[in-house]
């Protein structure tokens, strides 16, 4: 039988303590690798958490990044993850972060979402102002959109000095505002607001288009207010210069210009439109009224467009003194006043009597 092995000495203290030292070595290493390779996808992979199809989220002025990532982190924009500023910070995304809104459409990754803010892209709302609206009617559309309130808007339309002399009667901005598609930030001003719409007029039309009012004895004053009565009697800009030509005819000869949304604007401004014009508002008593008054009325109805304005001062070369919607969108010119009865009978009387002789009793 062979003899028991005595039992091994226990190793040296030295020895016992360098592989505990190994082996901590083996898993901080292996700690630091899942470290960074957690950090790694998490600054790498795209990332969308909100549910509609895009996300606007605003930055306020003077957020740092630990506010920001709470605030994207909260919108679904950024995944949660515990060492996000110092992984940016390892990325070197620790720029300043610009305010304002921006606008998130697809998944992104923390880097690219970074890269957005600190590059100011910013997002932008569109908008759109059609032909021929007064002015309190784009203050209702601008304050829908969340820019300003109406008072602010009121209080800079009447600054004058926007339109450097081009119109020294004006008392108010009125018919300079220029239709278009407008780009805003959020935070723009009312009064930044108008001014840009007043740039884009002077931008738009230039010195010729001046010049050519100036040839025909308009100053801009007069050739916007007749612009802004060409748009709101027509919505074709092929019927611009057509109706032009009436108004300068009716001029040149004296005669009344006898617009309906002169009068329409009369009553505007008495806060008396609701939308139906009646045979006695006709008779109202306003410089606007040009049933009553001869002439331009005092100034813009509303704010014309390009092609209007431009008709206002090269009207076609007609001898038109009237015309009477066809009901089609378009409408009939005449010569005469007889020509003209004839035209009323057959697109406006005729056919309300065949409505009403349809209608039940």
């Amino acid at each position: 039988m062979t003899a028991a092995r005595p039992p091994r000495p226990p190793p040296p203290r030295r020895r016992v303590l360098l592989r505990a030292s190994i082996a901590l070595a083996i898993l901080a290493l292996v700690g630091a690798t899942v470290g960074l390779a957690r950090a790694w996808l998490w600054a790498t992979l795209p990332y969308r958490g909100y549910g509609a199809s895009s996300a606007i989220v605003e930055i306020p002025p003077g957020t740092g990044m630990r506010r920001a990532l709470e605030i994207l982190e909260g919108r679904g924009v950024v995944r949660p993850f515990g060492q996000s500023r110092s992984t940016l910070r390892a990325c070197r995304r620790g720029g300043t972060l610009k305010a304002g809104e921006y606008h998130f459409t697809r998944p992104m990754t923390p880097l690219e979402v970074f890269d957005k803010i600190t590059g100011g892209d910013v997002y932008f709302h569109r908008v759109t102002v059609i032909e021929g609206l007064r002015s309190d009617e784009i203050f209702a559309l601008y304050v829908k959109a969340g820019f300003g309130a109406v008072e602010e808007y009121e209080t800079a339309f009447r600054d004058t000095g926007m339109l450097r002399g081009a119109d020294p009667q004006a008392v108010d901005l009125e018919g300079y505002l220029f239709p278009d598609t407008y780009s805003l930030q959020k935070g723009t001003t009312a009064r930044a607001v108008l001014a840009m719409m007043v740039d884009r007029f002077r931008e738009v039309l230039g010195p010729s288009w001046m010049e050519a009012g100036g040839a025909r004895g308009l100053g801009v004053r007069e050739a916007v207010t007749l612009a802004s009565l060409v748009e709101r009697e027509t919505a074709r800009d092929d019927e611009d210069p057509l109706v032009s030509s009436v108004f300068h005819n009716r001029l040149r000869l004296g005669m009344k210009l006898q617009c309906d949304p002169t009068v329409i604007y009369a009553l505007a401004m008495r806060n008396q439109y609701d939308g139906n014009l009646r045979r006695d508002d006709l008779r109202i008593d306003s410089l606007y009224n040009t049933y009553r008054y001869s002439g331009l009325p005092p100034g813009p109805i509303g704010n014309p467009g390009a092609s209007a304005l431009r008709a206002a001062v090269a009207p076609a070369s007609t001898d038109y003194l009237y015309f009477v919607s066809m009901n089609t969108g378009r409408h009939r010119f005449s010569r005469t006043l007889e020509e003209h009865n004839r035209a009323v009978w057959e697109f406006q009387k005729k056919p309300f009597l065949r409505s009403a002789a349809r209608r039940p009793s």
